[in-house]
């Protein structure tokens, strides 16, 4: 399913409040050491000499704080989807740290060949790494659960189905504030008793009660639908976007990134139409950002002289701005200008010479709103160049799919909207395999295989393809 933008952020919020807990902790032990012994009127004999320089120390803990992130998330305590059963976390918590401290022990005694410094100032970094450890995660989840309070981050679940089934996984839900259940759909409308899911219409009326009540998960209760009725469904939700689940044994789908969690003792099985979703999704924005960011930088000589050719050869702005749509979203993608600059207006006279005539796209080869340097632009891609821009700033994204024109995403057919499970992309599968001679169909299937398979290596191949079909000059 695509998270929230709340649960990503609170997720990825834990990081840094986990490692500063840690470094607090080492800060703290470092300066209590001297006053104070961890038990009161136990005196162990110490003198502040000691004490490691306190550049040392501190290289000491940073190490360490990384390290506690390491063991953290290798035991799952970074999964970015929502999760309020606090009280569960503090017994890993407690046994991560004490686990970490026995390794900070073994380090010093097998490695250095020494005891650690001070066992008072071991005993309270492993207490204050716990207390400050536990009391930052308490404090995310009060922001958390206060922005619940209000709708900030809920998932608008809908029930497909009103039955026993449909009746007891809301049961397991409807206290958790990070659900949100409207209702279920039936084969008719029926009245049913309190504390059962409310029948709020039939499934003919999908489509518009998913976008009035702007439902985020879908889960299938119903055991009487086909396998065509099933699978619509699942199309449905793929289209707009919406997380499919279903409980086991009533939908025979066999689809690829399954996942199966627990709820109560409800096992429910979701379709996911990405694997780029959670961490993934804020490794490849790092990735982007990252990337984008270099080579704006080194390509500054690139925006120099581009700029220059263009103001010489034709009048207009040296950057066009393009309306492209994005989901419900309009946003401008930045491009060097290649075309005259009343290049919009001529496009109404040429719509009868689009060269593709299989899908919503417009394409003239010898397009005669192209200046002299737009054509050289074109052909190396470097009028694509400022698309950087749209990267850095979160609009785009370095690999995925083509950004379509509005007036070109409303003659979409139901099964092109797959395509928005993702951002687009500077480049993508499809530019590299046929760029713009590849039928939109095609097109569509490859950015489709790319959303179901993506992985960082995948956009990896994709950028290194990219670079050998702009030096084959295959731009058009």
């Amino acid at each position: 399913m695509t998270m929230k933008k709340s649960e990503i952020l609170f997720g990825v919020l834990r990081v840094p409040v986990d490692y500063l807990a840690v470094l607090a902790a080492f800060l703290l032990a470092y300066y209590l050491r001297p006053l104070t012994d961890l038990i009161p009127g136990v005196q162990f004999t110490f003198g502040p000499q000691l004490l490691p320089p306190f550049g040392e120390y501190l290289r000491l803990a940073l190490v360490n704080g990384v390290f506690v992130l390491f063991l953290f998330a290798v035991n799952h305590l970074y999964s970015l989807k929502a999760s309020h059963g606090f009280g569960r976390e503090w017994f890993r918590i407690v046994f991560l740290v004490s686990t970490w401290i026995m390794f900070l022990i073994a380090y010093f005694f097998l490695v250095l060949h020494q005891l650690f410094f001070s066992r008072i100032a071991l005993a309270h970094i492993w207490l204050l790494s716990i207390l400050f450890i536990i009391a930052g995660r308490f404090f995310i989840t009060l922001i958390q659960n206060f922005l619940l309070r209000y709708g900030i981050g809920q998932r608008r679940v809908l029930f497909i189905g009103a039955n026993a089934l449909a009746d007891r996984y809301y049961d397991l839900i409807k206290k958790d504030r990070t659900y949100l259940v409207i209702g279920a759909l039936a084969d008719q409308l029926v009245s049913r008793k309190m504390e059962q899911v409310k029948v709020i219409g039939t499934l003919e009326q999908l489509e518009s009660i998913t976008q009035k009540y702007q439902i985020d998960e879908l889960i299938q209760t119903d055991p009487n639908l086909t396998e065509k009725e099933s699978s619509e469904l699942y199309a449905f939700c793929r289209q707009r976007h919406i997380a499919y689940h279903f409980i086991p044994d009533l939908v025979r789908l066999q689809r690829s990134n399954v996942a199966i969690e627990m709820v109560g003792d409800v096992p429910l099985i979701s379709l996911k139409e990405t694997p780029l979703d959670g961490w993934a999704r804020v490794f490849k924005r790092i990735f982007d950002l990252v990337v984008s960011l270099i080579l704006i930088i080194i390509l500054i000589p690139v925006w120099i002289l581009v700029s220059l050719l263009i103001k010489f050869d034709s009048k207009g702005p040296v950057i066009y701005r393009s309306r492209r749509k994005y989901r419900d979203q309009i946003f401008g993608v930045f491009k060097f200008r290649t075309m005259v600059q009343n290049a919009d207006e001529i496009k109404k006279q040429l719509l009868a010479q689009n060269e593709r005539a299989d899908g919503p796209m417009f394409k003239l080869k010898n397009d005669p709103r192209v200046t002299r340097v737009g054509r050289f632009l074109r052909k190396y891609c470097i009028d694509e160049l400022p698309q950087l821009f749209n990267v850095l700033f979160g609009s785009m994204s370095l690999v995925g799919p083509r950004p379509h024109l509005p007036e070109e995403i409303e003659k979409y057919q139901r099964h092109h909207y797959q395509v928005f499970a993702v951002k687009p992309g500077v480049t993508g599968l499809a530019q590299v395999s046929g760029r713009s001679d590849l039928p939109f169909e095609d097109e569509v299937k490859l950015d489709v295989f790319y959303i179901e398979n993506w992985s960082l290596w995948l956009d990896l191949k994709i950028i290194l393809k990219t670079i050998g079909v702009v030096l084959k000059a295959d731009g058009t």
